[in-house]
């Protein structure tokens, strides 16, 4: 039969004694003959050979014996001189009972509790110092030596060995991390999840705690499917969202974000290319060979479109009217002055091409219409007509008349106002006479148009307000009276240009008017010439003296030859200046604007024509068919088009309707959609030939409503081919992910399965989205992904891991996740059993910065941290400006300095007295003075991490000056020097106490409570001998933390108002001032405490198990290693490529000493 691991000391004994009584009693059933002569001779031989074996199986067990003897002869008369007394059957202190310890192999049974025996034993705590015994100096190191002796000997029988790494489902960090690194998406799929526990030396990444129940399997269930809903099919095939992507909306919010980023950043600033054109105009000599193209790449901006931008400028002069005037200014531009910067004139000139965007291009109609009567195939036209247009001119913009709309009135400080109306001849038009016909004061908008209006609106005259409040302005303006003679009506004034009309208003007119505006219909004088021109501003509170602006109108008549001079130089000025080069609404982005009607428009022409590349032109056509594609544009469209003429226009509110809804699967089915084009175009009264879609004669109507049906034609049927190309993309790539997610190469019979299940689903009537969803929720909940399971080989032997095994258990070690392209190529080539391919892995891996994953799960574990977001009990409304942010900040922090340092791969002394942190805007303001004042010269952003020094300088100082440690080790709103010095004591240092007794006093919960301090209450605590025992190891180290309150915050008094004091006694009889006399004491007595420690919790989480005898070799070595070398890399690669982290033990597994 095997023998247990556990009892290795005895297997040689075992093995003889079964070996012996198995021939004794065979014998014995014999019956004895006397054999032939070669018989004999072979009998001989094997017996003489059996007598041979025996003789070394007597020699070991004597061996065995003497050695055994060593805990008698040594280590038993030690303990029942000193210890038994306290540490028996009956008294037990500190939980240990000595007593019960006869021989060798009970020491190796439990060497943890024996380390911990000889290290009180050596340090002198044991016996205490007041017990009437105390052992000699000899007999301290006789009896430590002993034990170790024993130790060491049992320990290297079994080096090497890898010990019981049992089967285990991911960690919920590990699911989360894999799923992010799978899928690109970070899901936080487990955030419901119950914490996983801690087992082994203390980490939640081992199989004695990992198990698996039906409630948390139904947990996995719907974390798969919610990772499942994350998945998007494209045309090019699977990608992830970072939402769930189960509605319309959703799946328009996904695909719309990316073409709206894409318009973002290529926004086009005309000044950008105007100030780009001037300069290139005026380059250098040295720079009079490089390209337009290559001018415009140095400033990041479209080679095409500036060379149409300095195209139409340098032949602007040749134009007529405001081209000709572009040309005028364009040439006044001087040359670059020496000291940088722009002139004046260049901003002039960008003006007045703002101003003639908003005069000369076509006008935007209402692109958003929310409005139930609004007709969508109409709205469709319009915003065609609109996109279409974006760099055509407008010719109706020249015309005699216009109506001016002033700023509403507001009072400002009891102060009055005026209002202005100027008038400049423009294009040399001489003696020009304009005419405001019946100006009125009004809340409306609009001009009245009855009684009612008056009366509604609050319509005053200007003439009425003038002739009340400034009566010789109304008597200079000549109401009723033409400037050349002749009669207006009596509301009206006409003036001749150039002048400026003065309207002023007293502070209690503008009270009594407030919300009003002066409305103005002006009009260039008919008398005027056929070829005047002139330009009308308005302005309030400040006079107009801008050539050009939003408040300018231009007069001239519609049919003279300025008018047309106009309109052809407006035609080249809008062909290079168009009046907007893409559109997305603020509020509802691509939105077509429909009212209740899901749909986006594309309006982007003047990019694509005058400023993208090919390439991104490309780019942004692959963006826009995978929007109509994800969200199934057009037959959304066309499902809610049938609703609201239904519901909303009640146009379908017809028997010869009642064939159709919106919800119909057969909607988009040709034979249905033709009929209903057919019979829609009746309804809405166009005649059709009796055989055809056609109309009976030329009709507008038709061809706007026919263009829309076959725009939704074509839109299906482009759908249905990409769907069709799609599925085949769509399962390569899951058999890609399943192959990820397994970390190695799918076996032909699993690839097939795959294709089973999803060809199962859509035969269920399952979609091809819907049906790649439920396959990849099987691939998420397949042991192969779920669960660390090596593939355990057969034997009683040990086996080295294969190379897929090793790739899966180095990415889990160093990143918490799936092993990535690199290391599976690695795996899959066979060479993961290198030394030299493993040690550059590692250390690529270090590089990486999913290393952050290892900074976070091991240091945080390890050092009681890793909860702090979810187990802080300190109460915010104590601590002003502890939030979440702050909290955030603290816990992030130890994760950045320590990545760095094993990126760097700094010393590991640094985590002990590192003057160096990370801090974002939040933390610097908390730390305050020059860690702040450094932060603020580097940063960027509020949410940027830079690296800070001098924490020596403020008393901090490492891990211990943390304001996370400190925090994690208060106690509510007090600081807590017992649980801060057992933190460095028990979880940095490695040393074990017994729990404390159940009776033990609680302090109280805040320092305002007591009036004592926490030194105080804590001296008195001590004062009982079972309690100093503990306490005088831990608390006085914790007493060099008290210059920072339970936040973490620096503090010279408590929240009672009394002085703090930062020096504490330690161990010994010394003392320590502060957190840098703490980092003193431990590097200069305890610094190989910190090192075995952090070697023993480093090996522990690499090998997912608690550390064993038979790693005492392997520590030994790294801690070795480590007073070499001193850096993080020394650790990783000894853990590595030592055989406890390469190999595993076979199914059958003996344990045999060596």
């Amino acid at each position: 039969m095997p023998i247990p691991f556990s009892t290795p000391a005895r297997a040689s004994d075992a093995r003889f004694w079964y070996t012996f009584e198995s021939i004794r009693l065979s014998r014995r059933r014999r019956k004895f003959n006397f054999p032939p002569l070669e018989t004999a001779i072979v009998r001989s031989r094997l017996w003489n050979a059996f007598l041979g074996h025996l003789v070394l199986l007597l020699l070991s067990v004597v061996a065995s014996s003497a050695q055994a003897d060593v805990f008698q002869e040594k280590i038993e008369p030690f303990a029942k001189k000193y210890c038994h007394t306290c540490h028996n059957k009956k008294q037990a202190k500190g939980e240990l009972d000595l007593t019960r310890f006869a021989r060798d192999g009970d020491v190796t049974s439990d060497f943890r509790r024996w380390n911990s025996v000889i290290e009180f034993v050596r340090k002198g705590v044991m016996p205490p110092s007041d017990h009437k015994n105390q052992p000699t100096l000899e007999e301290r190191d006789a009896v430590v030596g002993a034990v170790e002796a024993i130790l060491l000997v049992e320990a290297k029988k079994y080096a090497g060995d890898p010990g019981v790494v049992l089967p285990r489902r991911l960690s919920n960090t590990e699911y989360d991390l894999s799923i992010r690194d799978l899928t690109g998406a970070t899901i936080q799929t487990t955030k419901e999840f119950p914490v996983d526990p801690a087992g082994g030396e203390g980490f939640n990444n081992t199989g004695e705690v990992l198990g698996m129940t039906p409630s948390l399997l139904s947990k996995y269930l719907g974390a798969a499917q919610l990772v499942s809903d994350h998945m998007v099919l494209k045309p090019s095939g699977i990608t992830f969202a970072p939402f769930p992507v189960t509605s319309y909306a959703e799946r328009t919010k996904l695909t719309e974000q990316a073409i709206i980023d894409f318009y973002r950043q290529r926004e086009v600033r005309i000044s950008d290319y105007l100030e780009a054109a001037w300069r290139y105009r005026h380059r250098e000599l040295d720079e009079r060979g490089i390209s337009l193209e290559a001018w415009a790449a140095r400033r990041k901006l479209s080679g095409k479109y500036l060379a149409i931008v300095a195209k139409a400028l340098d032949e602007a002069q040749t134009g007529a009217g405001y081209l000709k005037q572009l040309g005028v200014l364009w040439d006044a531009i001087p040359a670059p002055a020496k000291a940088g910067g722009v002139p004046q004139e260049l901003m002039e000139c960008d003006r007045f091409i703002a101003f003639l965007r908003t005069r000369l291009n076509q006008k935007e109609p209402p692109l958003i219409v929310a409005n139930a009567g609004n007709w969508p195939i109409l709205h469709l036209a319009n915003r065609t007509k609109a996109a279409v247009g974006r760099d055509k001119s407008d010719p109706s913009v020249f015309k005699a008349k216009q109506t001016l709309k002033l700023a509403r009135l507001q009072p400002k400080n009891g102060e009055s106002t005026t209002l202005y109306l100027r008038v400049d001849p423009a294009f040399d038009s001489p003696n020009v006479v304009v005419v405001f016909h019946r100006p009125v004061f009004s809340k409306s908008e609009n001009l009245p148009k009855n009684k009612k209006d008056i009366e509604t609106q609050g319509v005053e005259s200007l003439r009425a307000v003038l002739e009340r409040e400034a009566p010789e302005v109304a008597r200079r303006l000549g109401f009723g009276k033409h400037p050349r003679g002749g009669e207006l009506d009596p509301e009206s004034f006409a003036v001749l240009a150039p002048l400026v009309v003065e309207i002023p208003l007293k502070a209690a007119a503008v009270t009594a008017m407030q919300g009003k505006q002066l409305l103005v219909e002006c009009e260039l004088d008919g008398k005027s010439t056929q070829e005047s021109a002139v330009h009308v501003q308005h302005a309030v509170g400040t006079r107009p003296d801008a050539k050009f602006g939003t408040n300018v109108e231009l007069l001239l008549q519609s049919e003279s030859k300025l008018a047309k001079d106009l309109a052809a130089s407006g035609e080249r000025f809008c062909a290079a200046f168009p009046n907007r080069f893409f559109y997305t609404d603020p509020n509802r982005g691509l939105a077509a604007g429909f009212h209740l009607v899901e749909g986006v428009f594309r309006d982007d022409q003047p990019l694509v024509n005058k400023v993208l590349t090919d390439a991104e032109n490309r780019e942004l056509d692959r963006l826009w068919k995978e929007l109509d594609f994800v969200t199934n544009r057009t037959e959304t469209l066309l499902r809610g088009f049938v609703w609201f003429e239904r519901s909303e226009r009640h146009v379908l509110y017809d028997k010869r309707f009642d064939f159709l809804r919106s919800e119909d699967p057969d909607l988009v089915e040709e034979k249905k959609l033709s009929k209903f084009e057919r019979l829609y175009l009746e309804r809405l009264g166009v005649k059709l030939l009796d055989d055809a879609i056609k109309p009976q004669k030329s009709n507008p109507q038709f061809d706007m409503i026919h263009g829309f049906f076959e725009e939704v034609r074509a839109g299906l049927t482009d759908y249905k081919q990409t769907l069709a190309k799609a599925e085949e993309p769509a399962l390569a790539d899951l058999e890609r992910l399943a192959q990820r997610a397994y970390s190695r190469p799918l076996r032909p019979e699993e690839a097939k399965s795959l294709r089973v299940l999803y060809q199962r689903l859509r035969k269920q009537g399952l979609g091809i989205e819907t049906s790649l969803r439920g396959t990849f929720t099987a691939v998420l909940m397949s042991p192969h992904f779920m669960y660390r399971v090596p593939g355990t080989p057969g034997g009683k032997g040990v086996h080295s891991l294969t190379d897929e095994a090793m790739a899966r258990r180095l990415s889990y070690f160093l990143w918490a996740s799936l092993p990535d392209e690199e290391l599976l190529k690695e795996a899959r080539a066979g060479k993961l059993q290198d030394d030299a391919v493993l040690r550059a892995q590692v250390r690529r891996m270090m590089k990486d910065s999913k290393i952050e994953a290892f900074s976070r799960e091991f240091f945080g574990q390890w050092l009681r941290y890793r909860d702090y977001l979810s187990k802080d009990t300190i109460p915010a409304n104590v601590f002003p400006g502890y939030d979440a942010a702050l909290r955030e900040a603290m816990f992030e922090e130890p994760t950045r300095l320590i990545t760095h340092l094993i990126q760097q791969n700094e010393p590991v002394d640094e985590l002990l007295h590192s003057d160096a942190t990370f801090v974002n805007e939040t933390l610097a303001r908390f730390y305050g003075g020059g860690i702040e004042k450094q932060f603020l010269q580097k940063r960027k952003d509020k949410s940027e991490w830079h690296r800070v020094e001098g924490l020596r300088s403020i008393g901090r100082g490492g891990l211990f000056g943390m304001p996370v440690i400190l925090a994690k080790n208060s106690a509510g709103q007090r600081t807590s020097p017992v649980k801060r010095g057992f933190w460095v004591v028990h979880h940095v240092l490695g040393q074990h106490f017994p729990p404390p007794p159940a009776d033990v006093p609680e302090l109280p919960k805040s320092e305002k409570e007591s009036a004592k301090t926490i030194r105080e209450m804590l001296a008195a605590h001590v004062t009982n001998k079972s309690c100093a025992m503990c306490h005088v190891h831990f608390d006085g180290l914790g007493l060099t933390m008290e210059g920072f309150d339970a936040v973490g915050r620096a503090r010279k008094k408590d929240l009672a108002g009394r002085d703090v004091q930062i020096v504490g006694p330690l161990p010994g009889g010394k003392t320590a001032e502060g957190i840098s006399g703490l980092i003193e004491y431990v590097e200069k007595h305890r610094r190989d405490e910190f090192e075995r420690n952090l070697c023993r919790k480093f090996l522990g989480y690499a090998l997912g198990r608690s550390v064993v005898l038979s790693d005492e070799p392997l520590l030994q070595e790294m801690q070795k290693n480590l007073r070499t070398e001193r850096r993080f890399l020394v650790l990783f690669e000894t853990v590595v490529l030592s055989p406890q982290f390469r190999r595993q033990r076979g199914r059958d597994f003996v344990a045999a000493a060596p």
